[in-house]
This record gives structure tokens, sequence and C-alpha cells, in this order.
């Protein structure tokens, strides 16, 4: 048949006696979780070690940058590297240009559909592209010269 009513007093007590111990087990267990001097006893080595591994990885970064910079040679104005007949040609082209947006010249070249400013434009860039590739190409090989393999 039923429980009678002392049988039912004794499972609800002996059911907030298990619940008391399981709430007391997880209090302490948040309580060990939360308290910092425990955590830093029980994961002080794992912490150390991963400072350590970052300090060194950034010293060692730092390091080969600080060398990368002192090896890279100090590149001054390329456009005084620049061999003499090069200047000139690009300083007339410069000079055609400032006088052909001077006038407000908006004629069409009989060559084409372009305007004197853009041919001119064109030019200084066929002269100019060389030497700008040629200083990037040294930039790249002394880079990949002074690189460890």
């Amino acid at each position: 048949m039923g429980t009678t009513p002392e049988q039912a007093r004794a499972q609800v007590a002996a059911t907030r006696g298990r619940i008391d111990l399981t709430l007391d087990r997880l209090e302490a267990r948040l309580r060990e979780e939360l308290d910092p001097r425990r955590r830093l006893r029980r994961d002080g080595p794992r912490l150390a070690l991963g400072v350590g591994v970052v300090a060194l990885v950034g010293t060692a970064y730092l390091m080969q940058k600080r060398r990368r910079k002192r090896q890279q040679p100090v590149v001054g104005d390329w456009i005084e590297s620049m061999p003499e007949e090069w200047r000139v040609r690009l300083q007339e082209l410069l000079s055609e240009a400032a006088e052909a947006t001077d006038l407000g010249a908006r004629r069409r070249s009989t060559s084409g559909s372009r305007s004197p400013a853009q041919a001119i434009a064109l030019r200084v860039g066929k002269t100019v592209a060389p030497i700008v590739l040629n200083a990037l190409a040294e930039r790249l090989a002394n880079r990949q010269a002074g690189e460890p393999r």
C-alpha cells in the first residue's frame, strides 16, 4: 500500500541530506576554482611556462627585427641614384607636363585620342618604370640575401 507519514518524512529528510551534501561539495569546488591563491598554486607552473614562452618569442622577434634593420642599407633619394641622362630626361618631361597644364591645353593629339598631358604621363611612366622596378628588384634581392634559409 502507500507509505506512512513517518516513512515519507524519513525519505524527505534523506533527500534533503543528499541535496545538502551535494550543495556543500559544489560550494567547496566553486570556492576552490575562484580562489586566486589556490588556482595560482595549481596552475602556476603552466602560467609561468606560458609567460616564459611569450617573453622568449617576443625577445627573439625584436632582436631579429633590429638585426634586419641594421643590415638594410639606408635608402636615399632614388632620383639621386639615377643615371644623369635619365634625371635630365625626367626633368624635361616634368617641365613639359607643367607647361601643358599651365596652358590649359585640352587638344587631342593626332596620334590617338590621348590628351597631351596623358601622352606626357605615359612617357614619364615609360621612363620611370624601369628605374622603380630595378630599385624594387634590388631591395628584394638584398632582403632575400640577408634572410637565413
